[in-house]
């Protein structure tokens, strides 16, 4: 009986770690979890993008207390502080503050330190620091607590003015959108991503052990003729996939997208990435049993950091850096600028990169498939 049981123990196992697909989810997985959380949130470090304009200075030196404000600030740790030049009035700064904030992907905030905040402070007097912000952000929302209590520890360490400083929220309207219309474009690049590459690796892997793509060597089929080939059967599921997804979208949610130019224009750049890197993974799956680990290690960081589910803004600086590497990054936000935002010139930019790195991994994976020794 006891050799029965060692007789089926031992064959599961032999079966578990001969799969490699068995090995990733059991063992690396979990662990590329812990990774990815772990340097996420583990560590605490995440900052949020603050800008800052002080227009209390002296010969263009700032002032005793403005400085002293903006120091405690900085030594929270918790803020990447932007600076706005003080010249410049509180509407010419918001503008600056919008463009220079979707440029580089942070939240639109700014504080301000009022002009003769030292003198009135020395006075005795009230001063009142702004600040402007979406305060339906749940970002934003956190990122006045933390400002609001810089301001009331500031407060109290200034004798005589403990009662005497304030902070005045100022409400902005910026995209005005709910997380459900950020989650929408994610869960699509998301999509296409997951169904471009597993299917690539999948169908290589698999026709590769059947000796299909071998045979294929004898036909008149070239090698970019079978990548274009497969990237257009991808191009269909991904229009399936995205009309699919917006009809629940607006049925369940109320989401409403725009449909124009630039969004058919990204749904082809990721149709034809996406299957393009896994064309290119595929040249180092040799069974097809390893095709679903593979993709899944290339996959996964992908979703988790190139703002899928949460805005990039609240990653820390290592992981950001490392977002901006990724393919996927650039089809969520020019799906986000088409769809949601209304962005038609950074749409237009993502579509372009997308684009080009589609056009390299599809003459790489060209390049390195080698049919006659498949």
């Amino acid at each position: 009986m006891r050799s029965r049981i060692y007789t089926i123990i031992s064959g599961h196992f032999k079966s578990w770690y001969r799969s490699k697909s068995n090995i990733f989810w059991t063992i690396a997985f979990p662990l590329l979890l812990i990774v990815l959380f772990g340097a996420i949130f583990g560590n605490g470090s995440t900052k949020f993008d603050l800008y800052l304009q002080n227009q209390d200075l002296n010969a263009n030196t700032p002032t005793m207390y403005s400085q002293g404000y903006i120091s405690v600030l900085n030594n929270t740790g918790a803020f990447n502080l932007h600076t706005v030049a003080a010249g410049q009035t509180v509407q010419q700064a918001l503008d600056y503050v919008k463009s220079d904030a979707q440029l580089h992907n942070r939240g639109q905030r700014l504080l301000v330190i009022p002009s003769g905040f030292n003198t009135t402070l020395n006075s005795g007097n009230d001063a009142t620091i702004q600040l402007y912000m979406d305060q339906s952000d749940q970002a934003s929302a956190s990122l006045a607590g933390i400002v609001r209590s810089v301001t009331i520890s500031y407060a109290a360490s200034i004798a005589g003015a403990p009662d005497h400083l304030n902070l005045q929220q100022v409400g902005i309207v910026t995209r005005n959108i709910r997380y459900i219309d950020f989650f929408i474009p994610g869960v699509i690049g998301m999509t296409l991503l997951t169904t471009g590459v597993f299917g690539a690796v999948n169908t290589n892997g698999r026709y590769r052990e059947l000796k299909i793509i071998k045979k294929l060597a004898t036909t008149p089929l070239s090698k970019i003729e079978w990548i274009l080939g497969m990237v257009g059967y991808q191009m269909i599921l991904a229009t399936i996939s995205l009309v699919v997804i917006l009809f629940f979208g607006y049925a369940l949610f109320g989401v409403t997208a725009t449909i124009d130019i630039y969004t058919v224009g990204l749904v082809v750049a990721a149709a034809l990435l996406f299957p393009g890197i896994g064309m290119v993974l595929a040249n180092f799956v040799k069974e097809a049993e390893s095709a679903d680990a593979a993709a899944n290690a290339i996959t996964f960081p992908m979703m988790f950091l190139a703002g899928t589910f949460w805005p990039r803004e609240t990653l820390p600086d290592i992981m950001k850096i490392i977002a901006n590497f990724m393919p996927l990054t650039y089809v969520n936000d020019g799906l986000r600028d088409a769809l949601i935002y209304a962005e038609p010139a950074q749409a237009l930019t993502n579509t372009i990169i997308a684009l080009g790195l589609a056009a390299f991994f599809i003459v790489l994976g060209s390049v390195l498939m080698n049919w006659k020794e498949e």
